[in-house]
């Protein structure tokens, strides 16, 4: 069986300054957005950020794909959500170290790239994760 690393994804939203911390799962070909996402309010960025990260990747998988609670926009709607938000991927790698990705608009979504990649050390996650999150979205466009 292929190992799916666990993932997250957090958005920022650019006009409330909330973020939004999105579950994934296994879905029918890969991993999708899945469930409600957990809001973080900008005060609360420093002292709930990194527990949120942590939920969810821990989440990741533990409920059966189902079309109905994935996460479907339309153009429109898409549109609308790469205007308004910014966004990094989490993902914990086999070793336990996590990787953070700064994401960046591309086409009709976002993607990662190597340059705006932190890897953090699982000896570390739990000092230097929200430091890194902050970091990573400085770099996010």
């Amino acid at each position: 069986m292929i190992r799916i690393n666990r993932r997250t994804n957090v958005y920022k939203n650019l006009r409330t300054g909330a973020y939004f911390v999105q579950p994934f799962t296994r879905g029918p070909v890969g991993t999708s957005e899945f469930g409600a996402a957990t809001v973080i309010q900008p005060e609360e960025f420093d002292s709930k950020i990194a527990s949120a990260v942590i939920g969810n990747l821990e989440k990741f998988g533990k409920e059966k794909f189902d079309m109905a609670r994935a996460i479907i926009r339309n153009d429109k709607q898409q549109r609308e959500f790469l205007k308004n938000h910014v966004g990094i991927s989490v993902s914990e790698q086999e070793s336990g170290d996590l990787k953070v990705y700064a994401l960046h608009r591309k086409g009709g979504g976002m993607v990662g790239s190597h340059d705006d990649t932190f890897v953090l050390p699982k000896a570390h996650i739990v000092e230097k994760l929200t430091a890194t999150i902050a970091d990573a979205f400085k770099r996010a466009t």
